[in-house]
Parts: C-alpha cells; structure tokens; sequence
C-alpha cells in the first residue's frame, strides 16, 4: 500500500499489527480509522472489519494506534486539499455512510431501492476534483446505504461538446465534439488527475479490471482499505473509481445473486392498485444527462434490477455507441450477453407488429421491466405528461377512459413517427383504462408516466428486450 511522503517512522496507516484475542491466540490485524474513541480494525485472516475500544487492548498497542489515528488525520487533510473536496475520512470506504459523500460532493439522489441507493450530479464548467473538470459523478451504495463504489466521469465521447439539454430535450442541440478534440481533452484529464494524485499517494500501480468486454487496464492507488483507479480508453472516456480495496485487489470481480432471491425479490416488487393499476417498483432509476445515451442507461437499469452491476459508459463503450449517443440496441445486446449469462441470467427479445398489453402483462406481473424502442416525439411527450398529471385528479373513472380514449383516437390516425428514436422501460399496465406504464432514463421525475396504449403502440418502433433472472 502506497503512503504519503510525508509518514513519519513508527505506527503507519497500512500496517499490520499482530494482537492477542484475550484468549492467548494471536490476530493480525490493520488500523483504518477511529470514531467517537472507537477504533477500526479489519482482521486479516477474513478481510473483516471491526470495532474496538481503546480499554480493551494493551497500552503498547493503543498507543500504537493513536498514532496511527494522528497520522491519518494528516492523510485525510492533504487528500481532501488533492482532490478539493472533503472526499475522505479516518473510514474506509464500505463502512461509510453514502449520503454524507453525497453532501461531500454535492450530489442529488438519483435513486432508491430496497438493494441499492445512487446520487449523481452533471458538474458545471467550474466544478473540479483532482484537479479536472467531470462530467459525471456517480455514487452507489448498498440497501443499507453503506458506500459501494464512487464513479468519475471525465472527458467522454458522450458528454464532451454536447449542445443537448436533458429528459425530453436531449434530442435537440447535437454536439460540437470531434475526435481530435476530444483526445485532446481527455489527455489532459488524464495527466492532471494522476499528477494530482501521486503526489499524495505516489506513483500508481497499473493492473488489468473489470470482466467480460468491460475489461481495461487501469492505474490504481490504494490508501486506507480504498483503492482509486483511474481508466482512460482511447476515444471513449476517462474515469476514476473509487472502490474497496478488496474489490480492485479482486480485479473487479462480482459475486452473482441467486437467481431464486432475484425472482423472488422481483414478483415481490409488483404493486397492485385498486383501480387497477399493475406496475413494478424497486427497479434502480439512471439519469443519462444532456446526451444520447437512452440504450446504455436504461441497460443499466435492467441489468440493476437484476441484480448485475452495470455502468452506462462502460456501456456505451460495448455498445459502440457514438459521439454525443447513437447505439445499436442489438449490438448491445448481443456484446452484454455473456455478461449476463455468466451471473445466471438470460436476455430475450421479442420484436411486436403492434403493441398491445398482453405482450407486456406475462412479464410486469413477474416483475420484470421490459425495455422498449420507440419514437419521443412530441404529442407522444404531451400525452404522457398530461396523462399522468390528470390521473393524480381522477374521480370518474369511467369519465376518464372515455377522455383518454378520444385522445388516444385522434394521435393514432396521425403518420407513424419516424424521429426522436427512443428506448425506455414499460413497467406496468391497466387493463381497464387500457394503459402502459413507462419510465425513462432521465431522472427521478420520469420514474412512472403513463400512457394509452393506442398512442404508445402509435409511437413504437416494435422493439422489445428483456433481461430475465
């Protein structure tokens, strides 16, 4: 483990120490933090981590580390002053609470599940970490809303240059990127963020990670139980992550959830309304922001809820997808295959001549989101907002089916679409109201609109693709 240049001799972050148990046996064990008098210890043998009060051990080893809690508290300082922002604490990184890294970072939670919770934020020109300009930060954490792992989006074909705004405006604006400018941007990320870091943690180790076709090369530094990897892939992206150092140490390796807690887990998500309302609920929420990236962040969002964990660049990046957005639903789904299978799952897809909620039904009551391609045009947008605006005021239902019939009438004799193509997630159905469901990957307040499925069918483009537990 690389120290600061500054540790003094004596007790250092990073160590380990060999205590007795109290019953003669002896553990090794490692210091990684101190809070309210209590310290941090991880076990060596099982990678463990635990608490002890300072009474319970030797002095000899308690004032071993109170030195070691000294000189972290040094640590932390000059690595918040390298990354400008008060990023670390005296904790490693899965024991901490994720929602003060959020505040840390200023992040908007983007999503809340019974498995896993995200906060993401889209930086401005003046926001800075490590020394460069992000794109993209993305924080995920377990159920328990202990942090999982940090991603930094730097440079990236996706976002760099792009004109576009975000949600439904994302199909204006274009992108005034090229691929000089881009390999231009992205070196210089590169450069400032490792010259920022190695100053406080030395020079990095490099090391293959990730599995499957999202396998890459990576810098990595390692401090305090975390580890941060820095990732540049040549006209793509630059990245950092932070994650448990057991996890890089693992080449980021993941272990699969049963396939039976999945189903389980999915069918138990479904909700049923009096008014008939069927949908699926817990499934994560991505925010593809001011660019192209529908395909790469609703993929995210099926291989989640499935228990995979997934990253809408790394996406982007199999799936070809082009500068500004612009991806092959097929392609992508026949590079992530693999990917799934290896965790126990399966993809399907069932391409439909018209869309009708039967073809859905069979799998929202499991609980399964169904990815969707589509067109997002506008009357298409108009429906779905004043729909679900209008439901909240409901009190004749009756009345209602009849209002949203006549609508949906009119749209449907209008010319098929043929812009603004689109993929979203159909997540639930009304057979009385003769409804779809669908969310989009734009932000929480596209969780769940609903639309007729007249207009739906209207605007689709017949595509539907599912990944299965």
């Amino acid at each position: 483990m690389a120290l600061l240049p500054f540790s003094p001799a004596g007790a250092a972050v990073g160590d380990w120490r060999q205590l007795g148990d109290g019953s003669g046996a002896k553990i090794d064990v490692r210091f990684e933090g101190k809070a309210d008098g209590i310290y941090l210890l991880r076990r060596r043998a099982d990678g463990r981590l635990f608490e002890v009060k300072p009474d319970f051990l030797l002095p000899a080893d308690q004032k071993y580390f109170d030195e070691a809690a000294g000189l972290l508290e040094q640590e932390i300082t000059k690595l918040n002053g390298t990354a400008g922002h008060k990023l670390f604490s005296g904790a490693p990184f899965e024991a901490r609470a994720a929602n003060g890294i959020a505040s840390a970072l200023s992040l908007r939670e983007e999503s809340s599940t019974n498995d896993s919770k995200s906060w993401r934020l889209y930086a401005g020109d003046s926001y800075r970490l490590f020394d460069a300009r992000p794109y993209s930060v993305a924080l995920y954490a377990d159920g328990e809303g202990h942090a999982t792992s940090l991603s930094i989006v730097y440079a990236n074909k996706g976002d760099f240059g792009s004109k576009a705004g975000t949600g439904q405006d994302h199909f204006e604006g274009g992108t005034e990127a090229t691929a000089n400018t881009l390999e231009a941007a992205m070196k210089r990320d590169e450069a400032a963020i490792e010259k920022s870091i190695s100053e406080a943690l030395g020079a990095p180790v490099i090391q293959r990670f990730g599995e499957g076709k999202t396998r890459r090369q990576i810098k990595r530094w390692d401090w305090n139980g975390q580890s941060l990897l820095l990732s540049s892939e040549e006209g793509e992206y630059v990245s950092l992550q932070m994650v448990p150092l057991d996890f890089a140490a693992a080449g980021g390796k993941t272990i699969a959830t049963k396939g039976e807690i999945v189903r389980r887990h999915r069918k138990e998500s479904v909700v049923r309304e009096s008014n008939g309302d069927v949908y699926a609920t817990q499934i994560p929420m991505v925010d593809q922001g001011p660019k192209g990236y529908c395909v790469p962040a609703t993929f995210e969002r099926a291989m989640r809820t499935m228990g995979i964990d997934a990253d809408m660049y790394l996406l982007a990046m199999i799936g070809g997808t082009g500068v500004g957005g612009g991806t092959s639903v097929e392609k992508l789904l026949e590079n992530v295959r693999r990917a799934v299978y290896s965790k126990g799952r399966r993809t399907k897809d069932e391409p439909v001549k018209e869309l009708r909620i039967r073809d859905v039904k069979r799998y929202i009551d499991e609980g399964v989101p169904v990815m969707w391609t589509m067109h997002a045009v506008d009357e298409y947008a108009k429906a779905a907002n004043d729909n679900t605006s209008n439901r909240k005021l409901v009190s004749d239902w009756s009345a209602y089916i009849t209002q949203i019939s006549t609508k949906a009438a009119e749209i449907a004799k209008l010319p098929k679409p043929d812009k603004n193509g689109h993929i979203c997630m159909i997540i639930g159905y009304n057979e009385k109201t003769d409804e779809l469901a669908v969310s989009d990957s734009w932000g929480p307040s596209f969780e769940r609109r609903w639309v007729p499925t007249k207009i739906a069918n209207w605007a689709s483009s017949g595509g539907l693709f599912m990944i299965l537990p």
